[in-house]
């Protein structure tokens, strides 16, 4: 893996490089160097980097520029920020960054501590591995290569593991779409699922990772998995027609899938969807809301569909460790779970800090780096005994007997 450091204080670049030569391979991982933006920028193209330790406080060319920069030629590696800037602007630049499309993983904050560092390498590893860096794809996606996609067995679900905060029980996952490439590999989702919606084939997309979970199902061994559906998907009479019919074909269905409902997606008909939950809870289907607390629609969804579960977005999971605002709307999220009888799930946990905070304020369950990066199904039963012997210690630092309603 090639990382390269941008850092404009001297004795702050040899710290930090003091402390990664403790903990890379000196025999697969090269270390590079660049003082100011401008400098990284040419690094970038020069080395082609793989992971970025990224200061924010430069001359020349400072870091949140750099950055910009960065999503303007679609950079796909990963990206720590180190800096010593105050929450707010740190939050304001994790924001920049996801809006951007880039893949940051979290924040060092100066001085370094070795464990914190070390604990973000592992994220940076599982995340390059599981994105199987590639040339990346520099032209537009066309309508064409979507179809292509479909009809070439392209698009490949990779499923995240959903845990038990209190006991470590893997007890469902999410499917996430891949569009494995031939020549480029994994192509980011950015570039063509909003493809997918605009032709039309966003049910033609859920129903590909229907049968995906279908024929995979003895890797789950009953535990469901979430799907991931548009409003506009939800009240289609044929996506749920074609639902039923595999539920004919195989009655068990409701017990290997629910259905998640990004929380943005507004109906323009409530009869509609109501329609559309009662044929699904008729045959013992359930429904998640997803990104609660990101749009207008919150509350509103609330009231008029079934929800069993919601999943905190991951913008307020990752902010509420230095963001008091974040932490407050988590807090309110899990109590409306709590007095709605609702399974409340958090994402992007990526640290254990993150694991033991949200375990201390009553999350039911959790989904993240920290856990498992998504995965294609044949990586399951590793990750599921490695699992094991991870979260059998995070019980005895953490013990808890509380039982987990599934999803």
């Amino acid at each position: 893996m090639n990382i390269l450091l941008i850092e404009d204080h001297d004795f702050q670049r040899q710290v930090l490089a003091t402390q990664l030569t403790h903990l890379i391979d000196p025999n697969q991982d090269h270390l590079y160097f660049a003082a100011n933006g401008i400098d990284a920028l040419a690094a970038v193209t020069r080395y082609q980097p793989q992971l970025l330790f990224c200061d924010l406080n430069m001359p020349q060319m400072d870091g949140i520029s750099f950055l910009g920069h960065l999503a303007e030629q679609q950079f796909t590696g990963a990206i720590i920020i180190t800096s010593a800037l105050n929450a707010g602007v740190l939050h304001s630049v994790d924001k920049m960054c996801k809006n951007y499309g880039l893949n940051l993983l979290g924040t060092l904050v100066k001085p370094t501590h070795l464990e914190q560092l070390k604990q973000l390498l592992i994220i940076a590893t599982n995340s390059l591995q599981s994105n199987n860096i590639t040339p990346p794809l520099q032209q537009d996606l066309t309508e064409k290569d979507i179809i292509e996609a479909f009809n070439s067995n392209y698009l490949i679900p990779y499923y995240q593991p959903i845990v038990s905060l209190q006991t470590g029980e893997w007890v469902a996952s999410e499917a996430l779409i891949r569009f494995i490439h031939p020549d480029y590999g994994i192509v980011p989702a950015m570039k063509f699922i909003k493809i997918i919606s605009n032709i039309g084939k966003d049910s033609q997309l859920a129903l590909l990772i229907i049968n995906h979970i279908i024929s995979q199902q003895p890797i789950f061994c009953g535990r469901k998995v979430a799907v991931n559906i548009s409003a506009e998907t939800l009240v289609e009479r044929n996506f749920i027609n074609n639902v039923l019919a595999l539920h004919h074909q195989y009655p068990q269905l409701h017990h290997w899938l629910y259905f998640e409902l990004t929380e943005s997606d507004l109906f323009e008909s409530a009869g509609k969807a109501l329609e559309a939950a009662a044929r699904l809870g008729m045959y013992g289907f359930n429904l998640s809301i997803d990104d609660f607390g990101t749009g207008y629609s919150s509350l509103k969804q609330l009231d008029i569909l079934p929800f069993k579960s919601l999943k905190l977005d991951i913008s307020f999971v990752q902010a509420m460790q230095t963001n008091y605002t974040a932490k407050v709307i988590i807090e309110t999220c899990l109590l409306l779970a709590q007095r709605l009888n609702l399974t409340a799930i958090a994402e992007g946990v990526e640290d254990i800090t993150l694991w033991l905070k949200l375990q201390k304020m009553g999350c039911e369950l959790a989904q993240g780096y920290f856990i498992s990066p998504p995965l294609p199904f044949s990586q399951i039963p590793i990750w599921h005994t490695q699992w094991q012997q991870r979260s059998h210690q995070l019980l005895i630092s953490s013990p808890s007997t509380q039982q987990i309603q599934p999803v």
